[in-house]
């Protein structure tokens, strides 16, 4: 229906609902690496509620889930030893967390304790791939499971062996909304995630199917440097589609940052169609989105195919 522009979608609160999953293997992964490195500590699971898992995200440097588990783990054993004062601290860990992601945690981490700090570093050997940090390892076995850790790694698990928290994904969108979205943009349809090409085919079902496999990009088969907030992923998709106008799809600080750099690097025209559930957490993320000129913002996806005509005529 028009033959000017692609739309690329992230999937992670947009396309699927990772709340009880992606929010739960944080939690689970943490409390397990605090309590096998210090057995002492209680309580750990009071101390990552969605509320600070959402303070690191709002930062835009956290769109890796296991960056936020290493942010938490450093920040629960260098931090003071009453849990009442743990939260306020982490708290403030993450009203400091800045574009430079976990390197901001650990440089405010430094002044606190030093010695402790660089044994845990030492320990997580993060970042590092699933044979080389057990935080990876970890992360990516509550999540998987089983059976899909070894068919995404190649490798058997040595910590987790019960149902994966991928199970607990929730697909938000339906098929006939996708259906329309392809034909308004001809099967230009593409994903920028910061998910794997397994999970994705795994959580999205037949949904994947509408996706064109040149034009999507799954940020945890590539580089580190590849992640949000960088543009390159994003421009390189919308490149494969031989057009200059984009929408992207997102719902979180780096999806805006990324839209944004990617205007400023490229000769590509790219607007971001903002993702906001009605609660107080996606109120902050709207005013942001509204502050940074996001001219189209909805509750969510499926609303997407009862605007995008009116919208189309700014290409």
């Amino acid at each position: 229906m028009n033959s000017k522009a692609c739309i690329i979608f992230d999937i992670d609160g947009v396309l699927i609902d990772t709340r009880k999953s992606y929010n739960k293997t944080i939690k689970k992964t943490v409390e397990y690496l605090v309590k096998y490195i210090d057995p002492t500590i209680g309580n750990v699971r009071t101390l990552v509620s969605d509320r600070l898992i959402f303070n690191f995200r709002k930062s835009g440097m956290f769109n890796n889930d296991i960056d936020t588990c290493y942010a938490f783990i450093l920040s629960i054993l260098c931090g003071p030893s009453k849990i009442s004062d743990l939260y306020f601290f982490i708290e403030s860990i993450t009203n400091n967390a800045t574009i430079n992601g976990i390197v901001s945690v650990e440089n405010y981490l430094q002044s606190f304790s030093k010695d402790r700090l660089s044994e845990i570093k030492k320990l997580l050997n993060y970042p590092g791939d699933i044979d080389s940090s057990i935080l990876t390892r970890v992360f990516d076995e509550y999540f998987y499971g089983p059976h899909l850790f070894k068919k995404h790694h190649n490798a058997i698990p040595k910590y987790y062996f019960d149902k994966p928290l991928i199970q607990n994904d929730t697909l938000l969108v339906r098929h006939s909304t996708m259906k329309k979205i392809s034909n308004i943009f001809d099967k230009r349809l593409g994903i920028v995630s910061g998910r794997s090409k397994t999970a994705a085919k795994y959580s999205m079902k037949s949904i994947f199917n509408f996706f064109d496999t040149y034009g999507s990009i799954y940020l945890e088969d590539e580089k580190r440097e590849m992640g949000k907030p960088n543009p390159s992923a994003l421009i390189k998709c919308i490149k494969s589609f031989g057009v200059r106008n984009a929408y992207y799809v997102g719902d979180s600080a780096e999806d805006l940052y990324m839209v944004q750099k990617a205007r400023r690097v490229s000769n590509i025209h790219v607007e971001l169609i903002g993702i906001c559930a009605s609660n107080a957490r996606s109120n902050q993320v709207r005013n942001l989105f509204n502050n940074n000129g996001t001219s189209v913002i909805v509750r969510e996806v499926n609303e997407l195919p009862n605007i995008l005509n009116k919208v189309m005529t700014q290409f």
